[in-house]
């Protein structure tokens, strides 16, 4: 991916298990929780506008039986009314010529609209050059419509290739940029402007950076498009499930952000964009974990009980999203930042949009051709508008484009909505019903109070006298992190033991654990329990882990506890690992 152009480009700068019977009464009021951090928030939107399922048109392809059932799927979840159901005949393939797109897609989709009173275009020359009135009748501008977003199903083509034999007037414009290849999604977020914008080359978002949901309408430019897609269309058909799930009990689960350690240079803003993606998680409340090295995750990493993931930059799945399982929670919103990302959205290997959805996340976007670092969605900005707002995805992702005609897709339910309603309020509901989902409520919650200024040993305090504490492994480890910060290891130690002893701690919330206590060990010189800990991690390895890293490190505690046989078995499997037997 090329950071080039810098000076020809848009900046978009971000701001930016069974419980136990209760045995402790200290409760969180949730009522109060919030209002310190509330009140130097404030919304940043005038408001948001209220999502439905008849502001949807929802269009598949009738030559696909899997098409039409995604479809009608939708429309029975979200209400779509039957009149919002548009079938096209379509190619069952990826790509589709500009003019196939033209007269499959682009005409089809404004004919519909406006033959069932939904929408309304208008002949439009007043911003036309001297000498080009005649053209008038060529350039069309909505003026009225009922319908706000565009649902393209499991089967609608999402890539249009570039045609060489189209020309236009490109003064200016670099040769990189002299393409009129784009995403239908991307082409298609501007019906509302027929004739207004040359496909050569990108178009401005008239919306982008909006923090008002209801300025997001076709009347001011732009239809808000995305699709539900994937490697299967059980995949595809589940996503609004999912986000329906998240919608009803919240997203919950951790953040994880992974940078490249670039401070400047032509990408050094693909960082600083992850970067305020970080911030942006944390400001939400998420238990935010953020690596800092050159290199992206590593298989072994533990990314357990995932809600949101942003990072960059490899050409394909890798890392822990390589594995076949991942632990991504209802709703989970992942996005891996490259070229081409969503290059093939039928497969569950290849990129990452796929994979990403074929491991379980809800909602993702990417690019399927190369879209210059600057032109591609700021992550920052869509969970600001998506999480502080309470945007829809639709919304959101549209808000975060610098531009259009190009090459991003947004895949997942446009109306998801996860943040609409308060953390308190999710909170309270959640315990009232002795909801283990509580737990990530509550480390929520304390993650806001500390950044509102209250102590660390207030907040640990208060989760210690919850009896989540002692119930639930993710509030048991938020305590040991806690009381880690405080330097007080041996307290640490405690608490991440108690959260390896419960049942709901998950495969990799225990990996990171295990790695956690290995370190309290290694400080309190205690190199006996240290080893215990790395052959406990090194047993349950997930596949393709490297072990011989995790082998050199047992051998250096083995020779601190001066036990030979030990240092002995283990230094002839590190050989045995390095290939040197």
């Amino acid at each position: 991916m090329s950071g080039s152009a810098l000076g020809l480009v848009l900046r978009i700068r971000s701001t930016v298990d069974p419980m136990a019977p209760r045995t402790r009464n200290r409760r969180i009021g949730w009522s109060l929780i919030l209002m310190r951090l509330l009140l130097g928030w404030v919304l940043i939107g005038l408001r948001v506008a209220e999502a439905a399922g008849n502001e949807v048109l929802v269009i598949y392809n009738s030559q696909s039986p899997d098409s039409e059932a995604v479809a009608r799927h939708y429309a029975r979840r979200r209400s779509v009314p039957e009149s919002q159901l548009l079938g096209l005949r379509l190619p069952q393939t990826a790509t589709l010529s500009r003019v196939e797109y033209v007269s499959a897609i682009q005409e089809p989709v404004r004919r519909h609209l406006v033959a069932k009173g939904l929408a309304e275009w208008v002949p439009d020359s007043s911003s036309l050059p001297p000498g080009r009135k005649a053209s008038a009748q060529k350039r069309l501008r909505l003026v009225r419509s009922e319908i706000r977003y565009l649902l393209l199903c499991y089967g609608v083509p999402w890539y249009i290739p570039q045609d060489p034999s189209m020309r236009s007037e490109t003064n200016g414009i670099p040769a990189q940029f002299l393409r009129n290849d784009a995403s239908v999604d991307d082409e298609l977020a501007l019906l509302p402007r027929l004739g207004f914008d040359d496909p050569i080359a990108t178009a401005p978002n008239p919306v982008v950076g909006a923090t008002n949901g209801a300025q997001i309408h076709p009347t001011n430019g732009v239809f808000m498009v995305t699709r539900l897609d994937g490697p299967t269309p059980e995949i595809a058909r589940g996503l609004v499930d999912k986000a329906l799930e998240a919608e009803s009990r919240g997203l919950w689960g951790h953040a994880y952000i992974d940078l490249r350690a670039i401070t400047n240079g032509p990408y050094g803003w693909g960082d600083r964009m992850i970067t305020n993606a970080a911030v942006a998680a944390k400001r939400l409340g998420f238990e935010t974990f953020v690596d800092n090295q050159p290199a992206t995750l590593g298989v072994g990493y533990p990314l357990s009980q995932v809600a949101l993931y942003v990072g960059w930059y490899d050409s394909g799945v890798t890392g822990p999203f390589y594995r076949a399982n991942v632990e991504f929670l209802p709703g989970a919103f992942a996005y891996h930042l490259h070229s081409f990302s969503a290059g093939n959205l039928r497969s569950a290997s290849e990129n990452w949009v796929g994979p990403l959805l074929a491991r379980g996340a809800t909602a993702t976007m990417g690019c399927v051709a190369e879209p210059y670092l600057e032109f591609t969605p700021n992550p920052a900005m869509f969970l600001e508008r998506w999480g502080y707002v309470g945007m829809t995805l639709g919304e959101a992702a549209t808000a975060a484009h610098p531009v259009l005609s190009w090459q991003t897709v947004v895949v997942g339910d446009p109306l998801y909505r996860p943040f609409a309603r308060s953390l308190a309020e999710d909170g309270k509901r959640l315990d009232d019903a002795n909801d283990p989902w509580t737990a990530y409520a509550l480390v929520r919650n304390a993650n806001l109070q500390l950044m509102a200024g209250r102590s660390v040993e207030a907040v640990r305090d208060q989760l210690e006298g919850q009896r989540w504490a002692t119930n639930h492994a993710v509030v048991a480890e938020k305590i040991g992190r806690l009381y880690w910060s405080g330097i007080r290891v041996r307290r640490a130690l405690e608490w991440y033991d108690t959260a390896l002893g419960l049942t709901n701690a998950t495969p990799m919330q225990r990996r990171r654990l295990l790695l956690d206590s290995v370190e309290a060990h290694r400080v309190l010189g205690q190199p006996a329990e240290a080893y215990h800990c790395l052959e406990q991690l090194i047993v349950t390895a997930p596949p393709d882990v490297d072990l011989q890293e995790l082998r050199i490190r047992q051998l250096q505690f083995a020779r601190e506890m001066r036990d030979v046989e030990k240092a002995t078995t283990v230094s002839n499997e590190v050989q045995r690992l390095s290939g040197k037997r």
